[in-house]
């Protein structure tokens, strides 16, 4: 599990028992014990919080993004097309503060979230990585 450490995730914003009330903050992953179902995510100020998976939001890999976006061009309002491009392209960043303000703008809006978030569980157990490449075939 140590290509999670320091990836970016988020709170939870709908997490009801959270004693650290970090609730929609974002945070950098600092220690993983699966076993145990705990990742120590460290926020600003070194303050740290112990999580569950589920409780963690985690952006998709961003050539998932894109190809969200171009499965579902015709069916998303033009205005989540746009907010998922500025999604990706903060993902082709890279940088912490890119990756923060990725988090925020999918978590603002629904269509947006739904299509570039996930839970860290689901992450974890679809064997997602932020260096996948999506396979693609090439016609003659």
């Amino acid at each position: 599990m140590q290509e999670l450490i320091n990836k970016s995730v988020m709170v939870n914003p709908l997490l009801t028992d959270d004693p650290m009330r970090m609730q929609g903050q974002v945070g950098l992953i600092d220690k993983v014990d699966l076993q145990k179902d705990e990742v120590y995510v460290r926020f600003p100020y070194n303050v740290i919080g112990v999580y569950s998976t589920n409780a963690l939001l985690s952006l998709k890999p961003k050539e998932m993004v894109l190809a969200t976006i171009q499965a579902k061009l015709v069916e998303l309002e033009p205005k989540d097309v746009r907010i998922l491009l500025d999604v990706y392209r903060l993902q082709n960043i890279g940088q912490l503060g890119a990756i923060e303000e990725a988090l925020h703008w999918a978590i603002a809006y629904e269509n947006v979230g739904s299509n570039s978030l996930v839970s860290l569980e689901d992450y974890l157990s679809q064997g997602l990585s932020d260096t996948v490449e999506l396979q693609t075939s090439r016609g003659r």
